[in-house]
Formats: structure tokens, sequence, C-alpha cells
């Protein structure tokens, strides 16, 4: 209990940031959070089966092959430790990718506490490793592919199926939306975030989520997850998905206009539009609450990136109010522990 106060209090705490005098006092108080809280967290959820499986890696072939090769070295558990190490490297490394142009050291640090204390990045290092890993890869790709540098976009993408096959559908499906909102909107001088955006991308979405997505999924290992409703021990998806919508909604108002001028940080608010419309459609679908689940999953990576890039960008109350929401993550909460 102890430990998930301490997370939530560390989002609370950041109205800080506000004056840029407490921004230190932020930073040294998440750096302590931080450190106490996973050097005292006990493993829960999937941990335990990562390092039972370690003996036995029956996973996708780059996470599979970089068990073989640490495991003659360490115990099992140290296994899984180093590759949540090199989870904590690359979530560093993604952020770093999208935040670069801003020069003060210290809106950088802040940028880094917020992302390490996502709702992405609690759950994917002390859950859902694989999913965690090749989204991250896959939004260093989407970073490629902004700059118009789409070969390089693709080269990069190709490592994340073989990290989680799941990356496939995900990069697809966000190409697909950033080549429409390219296409559709950042021909216009400027852009306002308006009913129309939401009934074409609802239009779009319908689509996606209704027919194309389980007939791609269901020729793929994930189809398990069609019909499949996991609720032991886990937050329902409903009650996820309202606290992330209310905290979308509100955060968007703050955002406020879509401007070209920041065409990166726009895409990628048109894109997690996209996938809070999908998540909204399949909610009302019993059958897709588990690959529901996966794909809020993603979205807490995209809106990581998101809150990260709208503080160093000046938008404080939007960065402020998705870091807030995250104080009340009963799934982050939960997978922290409960010392």
């Amino acid at each position: 209990m102890i430990l998930g106060v301490l997370y939530s209090l560390q989002h609370i705490i950041s109205v800080l940031f506000y004056d840029k005098h407490l921004r230190i006092p932020f930073l040294c108080l998440s750096f302590a959070f931080f450190w106490f809280i996973y050097l005292l967290k006990p493993d829960t959820y999937d941990i335990i089966n990562y390092t039972n499986a370690v003996s036995h890696p029956y996973y996708e072939p780059i996470f599979s092959l970089l068990i073989l090769a640490l495991r003659p070295f360490l115990s099992n558990r140290a296994v899984i430790l180093v590759i949540q190490i090199l989870i904590g490297v690359l979530t560093y490394l993604t952020v770093k990718v999208y935040i670069a142009d801003e020069e003060s050291i210290w809106e950088k640090g802040i940028a880094y506490a917020l992302a390490f204390f996502s709702v992405a990045f609690t759950l994917g290092v002390n859950n859902a490793l694989r999913q965690f890993m090749g989204s991250l890869i896959i939004f260093i790709s989407i970073w490629e592919f902004l700059n118009r540098r789409k070969v390089l976009s693709f080269f990069v993408f190709l490592f994340a199926p073989f990290i989680h096959f799941s990356s496939v559908m995900f990069y697809l499906l966000a190409i697909v939306i950033l080549t429409i909102s390219e296409r559709y909107y950042f021909s216009e001088e400027k852009l306002t975030f308006s009913m129309n955006l939401v009934r074409f991308l609802f239009f779009i979405l319908s689509i996606a989520g209704i027919i194309a997505l389980p007939i791609f999924i269901s020729h793929t290992p994930y189809a398990v997850y069609l019909g499949m409703n996991i609720s032991s021990g886990r937050t329902d998806f409903t009650l996820k998905y309202l606290l992330v919508l209310f905290s979308f909604l509100i955060s968007e108002f703050f955002f406020g206009e879509i401007d070209k001028d920041e065409y990166i940080f726009s895409q990628l608010r048109i894109l997690r539009m996209f996938f809070i419309i999908l998540m909204f459609v399949l909610s009302f679908f019993n059958s897709m609450n588990e690959m529901s689940s996966r794909i809020l999953a993603f979205y807490f990576t995209l809106d990581m990136i998101v809150l990260s890039l709208s503080y160093v960008k000046g938008y404080k109350t939007g960065a402020f109010i998705i870091n807030l929401s995250y104080a009340f993550a009963i799934n982050a909460i939960n997978v922290i522990g409960r010392i």
C-alpha cells in the first residue's frame, strides 16, 4: 500500500513543475520515490511467469535469444532484471528522440520523470515486457516516418514483431492513420479540434475496428484473445478506459487547436484520438474485451510520449491533467504491489 501511495503522490506533486524554482525539488522527490519503489516492490503478475520461463523461453525470436544469451551467466530473476533495465534504457532513448529540440536540462529532466512514472512504463517494466519493448521500437519507427525517412522507419519496425508479434497490427494502424491525416488535414493552413475531425476518424475506426481488426487478428497467434475476457485479478477494461477517456478529453481541451506548425505533436494527438475512438467502438463488443486491453496498453505508450512532448512544448496544463490521471490508474497501482 505504501508503494502505491508513493506512486500516486509523485503524480499529485507534479503541480510543482509550474514554478521553475520548484522543478529541482520535484525531480529530487521523483528520483527518491522511484528508487524506493523499485528497490522494495515485490514481483507481480507476468514478472513471475517471465522468471519461471527463463529456463524454457517460448517467446518471439529476439526476446528469446536475449534470454538465451543472458541465462548462462545469471540467475533466472537476474536475467529478467537485466531485461527490465534494458527497457528503462529504451524508454529513455525513445523519449529523448521526441524531446531532442528542448535545450533546458531541467525541462528534459521533468519530461523523463513524467515518462518513468507513466502508466506505460509502470505496466511495461513490471508486467508486459515484450509488448512495451515492441511499442517503444514502433514509436522510434514512427519518429522516422514523421521525419520523412520512411524506408528507415520500416527497417526499424522490423525488429518489433520479433519481440512481440502484435506490433505488426499497431504499426500498420498507426501508419495508415498518420498517412490519412497528412493528406487530409495538413494540407490546410490551420486545423481546429472540431467535430468534423471526430466524425471522420469515427468512420475510419468503425471500419477498422468492426471489420478489419477482428479478421486480421483471427489469422494471427492472438486469435485466442477473441472472445476471451480475463477478469480474475484484473481491473475491468471499461473502468480503465473511462479514466483514460476523461483524461484525453480534458487534456485535449487545454492543448487547443491542432496546428500544422506543431507537426509531430499534432500527428501524435490525432493518432491518440484514433485509439481513443477505436477503444470506444470496441468497448461495445464483449468478445473484444481482452484485445481492447492490449490496445489500451499500446495507447499508454503513445500517451507517455504525448505527455513528455506536451510538457517540453509548454502545454503544461494538458501535461498535468494526463499525469494527474495516472495517480488514479488502478492497474498501475496494482502492479506496483501491496507493500
